[in-house]
């Protein structure tokens, strides 16, 4: 588990990658619409989507002249469960305290 926690949080990190992401959640999309969400050139778009693959987080496959990609969800409910465990925990651990100071927005009183 450890090791496709951390290739899902490499992968995640870059905001193109999340943009191709966040695209496929909506189902399917080829190389080229997937390309197009990207001020990047096609090669650079490509080696984004290579992570996302190297990363289990998606499925390639070739249909006719066309790529096609989509969610694969497995590795992203790691980083959901991992996530939400650090989040139970830090909901009941003791907080820093400083006077004078508000607080945050999300942040517990």
């Amino acid at each position: 588990m450890a090791a496709e926690l951390s290739a899902t949080l490499r992968a995640l990190a870059d905001p193109s990658r999340r943009a191709q992401l966040q695209r496929l959640s909506y189902g399917p999309a080829t190389s080229g619409q997937l390309a197009e969400l990207l001020t990047m050139s096609r090669p650079a778009g490509s080696q984004h989507l290579a992570v996302l693959i190297d990363a289990g987080l998606i499925n390639s496959m070739q249909a006719g002249r066309q790529r096609w990609h989509e969610i694969r969800p497995e590795n992203l409910y790691v980083a959901e469960s991992w996530l939400g465990g650090v989040l139970r925990q830090w909901e009941s651990a003791p907080t820093l305290r400083l006077p004078d100071r508000e607080p945050r927005v999300g942040e517990r009183s």
